[in-house]
């Protein structure tokens, strides 16, 4: 039946070719228009099951919080030029009020300065407030000198938590700006003024106001968009417009550096990468699949039309997946180049009989029915197998490979359909034309492939030998397979070089805090807190946001309520000034000696704690004991006290007449005992914490390290199911698409087997033939692995797709080998490998091309992948043609019976 539908196909399509070209050129038309809808959708969270509750809540929580998209500047130079191009580049940005909403870049200060201590925990409030019973200096350096010791020399748990060496790190920060003050007074009179005594409070009591690291080379800009970071062409106009304003405003900051960060900046970098990588891959693997074939059959005109039949390929399978999927995803976007290594395959096969035939037939006609008799079998069955396994896919739960499997499995099926309609008529016409042209017939040239026949003269020799190798090496590789690591990094998967890679790793040097971070919503401010407060005990997470850091819950307030008016009492009750005089600047001197020792316990303590940052802040007052040429700056100043007395007393004076009334002020204000509620918020925090409907709570974890090597992953991810079953976000995200991988993927594969074998048995109508059709496949897949741990690759999230692709696409090899043994007859092995073998070569160079060109791309897991497919198609043809000719000859001279069908 299907040998006389393709005899009367062939018959037709040889004798009306324009007509066939005709019809299929209208179908492309309308296969265009329907591709040209395909929308794009490149983000890797995209692949997840669209049904996955922590895929649904991450969405829901990026289309109610555009805090959660938030851009990122990293600014990178010296201090003062760093905060000057802050506030020249905010000017700017803030007027881009298409895109951004609103621009942080320093502590609200308004807030903090009205409701400072209602923010503080009870019982640092508790600790803390005998600080401020007398303002004067002498007493105030005793009472932090005090206070010190208490919470950071004398406690185990100081530096226990992130927050608390945050907190460490801010308030070393604030007394070192409040030494350089006095010394600023006593060393350079001329620039001792109020304003300066009024810094020294606010860095005192605030500290450094803007979001800078700890050695004061690195200012973050945070910047929340209109948007949500699902709108992918806003993602790219917005990135596009405020890189514009950096470059412009860079230009007069030479000493600075600065660069964009953060989902909304990389989608846009992965869309274009993506998008320029796929165009340009497409190219270069139609180019190469088009120069083996012309160098392969030694003419241009025949290879070209075979690639405008492919293009016509890809064009009417990107139709019908715009009329059915609407979108191509990650992992789909590539597949008009795994269509043109796979899709060429079917052109070669017709093509190489055609020309064998033409040089047998005289008549175009017959040699066409010839040439469908002969290929034609083998491309349906391979083309129906290979679309099955594809197809398989589409059981999946994970969207990233049911997508690929619909997609993959409409391209295989369209370019079957139209090589087989429609490339026996271009061939036709080609010849006809280029017959008309000449004035004299022309048929195709036809180029054998010598070593091919001697090779299967060989294999007919010594089956055995050659069955013995092939095995060998399957055991080699199969040792090496089982040794094959899988690379958990997301970012390894990224374009290299991307600078908003590299500024992710800056932050998390500079902060201790990875910008990739999860996410949970509460329905209450005190679930928040809650939820807040168990994840800063976890030492795997750095900041820890959420709204109860700004209306802290009723509870909490009403225990902190009775030390606000304790701090306010103190304050109203001790107004007396006490000067410095010289019989209390010896004490002074003493006091700062104290603190000099004190700040080197904590150094000591966070050394063997391993707190870097707090470390290096304590050095940076000190000096660092294991070098000799550092010096305290505490002891320094205590030193030019002692030299000159009478000037310090005078000078340090009037540094307490300035600054006192400031400090009693802001400290009175920052007591304020009045509730903080929710309606007394500003409008920019509550938006950061709190949906538009107003009835959920986001909290934000951000973690400590670089959240891509998998051990920090796993037990971030451990210390996050500890927290809430809620959590979502990019890492929780990436373990579940990694699990979620690995399932689809296994099932996929052993069901695309099991179709295979069942679609193999119908065709041939022998088990026997079946299982042996599949043992190359089998065989392809181990020395594909094996090859990979030879060649130092590793499996990653993209690449190990490529598994169960390789069931489908290693398939075919051994099913028009075998066909074509069912033609010629069990015993023609030189003839089949001659023939066949020289079609099924070709078709694995070019489909190695085709996947080859994949390694160009700027994105490295579609290079990954590329490589790993080549290596596949190589090993699937080696396994085919060293197995199947060896095992059907060593059955043959042993007479095995029903072993032809």
């Amino acid at each position: 039946m299907r040998e006389k539908i393709l005899k009367k196909w062939a018959h037709f399509a040889a004798t009306h070719p324009w007509w066939v070209i005709a019809g299929l050129l209208v179908v492309t038309v309308l296969a265009t228009i329907s591709a040209s809808q395909i929308k794009m959708d490149m983000r890797w969270s995209d692949l997840l099951p669209m049904g996955d509750p922590m895929a649904q809540e991450f969405d829901r929580i990026l289309k109610e919080y555009k805090s959660a998209s938030t851009i990122h500047i990293v600014v990178q130079g010296q201090e003062h030029g760093m905060k000057q191009f802050a506030e020249a580049v905010v000017l700017q940005i803030e007027k881009l009020t298409e895109y951004v909403d609103r621009v942080d870049y320093k502590l609200d200060m308004e807030f903090f300065a009205e409701h400072g201590f209602m923010l503080a925990k009870a019982q640092d409030l508790e600790r803390t407030k005998d600080m401020f019973t007398d303002l004067n200096l002498l007493p105030l350096l005793t009472h932090i000198n005090d206070n010190f010791e208490e919470e950071y020399v004398e406690s185990e748990e100081a530096l226990s938590t992130k927050e608390k060496e945050d907190d460490a790190v801010r308030s070393l920060d604030g007394f070192h700006l409040w030494l350089k003050a006095m010394d600023t007074f006593i060393s350079q009179p001329d620039q001792a003024t109020p304003t300066l005594a009024e810094s020294a409070v606010n860095n005192l009591l605030y500290g450094d106001p803007y979001f800078i690291s700890q050695d004061k080379r690195v200012l973050l800009i945070a910047i929340k968009p209109t948007f949500n970071a699902m709108d992918i062409d806003k993602d790219i106009a917005s990135t596009i417009a405020l890189q514009e304003i950096l470059d412009k405003t860079l230009s007069d900051f030479p000493e600075v550096k600065a660069g964009l960060t953060g989902m909304i900046p990389l989608q846009k970098d992965e869309m274009e990468h993506t998008t320029s990588s796929m165009k340009i891959s497409s190219v270069v693997a139609l180019v190469l699949v088009l120069v083996l074939f012309i160098m392969t059959f030694r003419m241009w005109s025949t290879p070209i039309l075979a690639g405008l039949n492919l293009v016509i390929a890809i064009i009417i399978a990107a139709g019908i997946v715009g009329i059915i999927l609407g979108r191509l995803n990650l992992m789909t976007s590539m597949f008009a180049v795994i269509l043109i290594g796979l899709g060429i395959d079917y052109s070669i096969h017709i093509i190489s009989i055609y020309t064998e035939r033409r040089a047998i037939d005289k008549d175009a006609v017959k040699a066409m029915e010839q040439t469908l008799l002969r290929s034609g079998p083998g491309i349906i069955t391979g083309a129906l197998t290979t679309a099955a396994a594809f197809f398989a896919l589409a059981i999946s739960v994970t969207q990233g490979i049911k997508e690929m499997g619909i997609v993959l499995g409409i391209g295989i099926i369209s370019a079957m359909i139209t090589t087989l309609a429609g490339l026996p008529a271009i061939l036709v016409a080609r010849e006809r034309v280029v017959s008309r042209v000449s004035r004299k017939p022309i048929k195709p040239q036809h180029v054998e492939f010598g070593f091919l026949e001697n090779f299967g003269k060989n294999v007919m020799r010594r089956p055995l030998l050659f069955l013995i190798i092939a095995v060998g090496l399957t055991a080699f590789f199969l040792f090496q397979a089982l040794h094959v690591k899988f690379d958990y990094d997301m970012y390894n998967m990224e374009p290299k070089g991307l600078t908003t890679i590299a500024l992710q790793d800056t932050i998390i040097q500079a902060f201790d805090l990875s910008p990739d971070f999860a996410m949970v919503t509460t329905s209450s401010i005190e679930e928040s807190w809650e939820i807040a407060e168990k994840a800063k005990e976890m030492p795997s997470f750095s900041i820890v946001e959420n709204i109860g850091d700004y209306c802290p819950p009723e509870e909490k307030q009403l225990k902190r309520r009775p030390h606000m008016e304790d701090i306010r009492n103190s304050l109203m009750s001790n107004k007396k000034q006490l000067l410095l005089t010289r019989q209390n600047i010896d004490k002074l001197i003493e006091q700062l000696e104290r603190l000099d020792m004190n700040i080197y316990e904590l150094s000591q303590l966070a050394f063997i704690g391993g707190q870097d940052k707090v470390d290096g802040k304590c050095k940076s007052i000190i000096g660092d004991p294991e070098d000799e040429t550092a010096e305290s700056f505490i002891l320094n100043l205590a030193e030019k006290i002692k030299q000159n007395p009478e000037k310090a007393i005078r000078q340090l004076n009037e540094f307490q007449k300035f600054y006192e009334p400031q400090l009693r002020t802001k400290i009175y204000n920052m007591a304020n005992p009045e509730f903080i509620t929710l309606e007394t918020l500003p409008v920019h925090i509550k938006e950061r914490y709190i949906n538009d409907a107003g009835d959920t709570y986001l909290v934000t974890i951000y973690p400590r390290e670089h959240i891509w090597d998998f051990e920090v992953l796993r037990r971030f991810n451990a210390q996050l199911e500890r927290i809430s079953p809620r959590i979502t976000g990019n890492p929780p995200m990436f373990l579940r698409l990694i699990d979620y991988i690995g399932r689809d993927g296994l099932r996929a594969t052993i069901l695309t087997i099991f179709i295979v074998i069942v679609l193999l048995w119908i065709d041939f109508r022998s088990l026997r033939m079946a299982l042996l059709g599949i043992i190359p496949l089998l065989a392809g897949g181990i020395w594909m692995m094996g090859l990979m741990k030879t060649f130092g690759m590793m499996f990653n999230f993209i690449n190990v797709m490529g598994i169960p692709m390789i069931v489908g696409i290693g398939i075919d090899y051994g099913v028009h080998l075998l066909h074509r043994y069912r033609f010629e007859g069990m015993n023609m092995t030189p003839t089949v490998l001659k023939s066949t073998g020289k079609a099924i070569l070709l078709t694995s160079l070019t489909t190695m091309a085709g996947f080859g060109s994949l390694l160009i791309s700027t994105y490295r897991g579609f290079a990954s992948l590329g490589m790993l497919l080549a290596i596949g198609v190589a090993a699937c043809f080696l396994t085919t043609v060293l197995f199947l000719p060896a095992i059907i000859n060593l059955g043959q001279r042993k007479n095995t019976p029903n072993l032809d069908f």
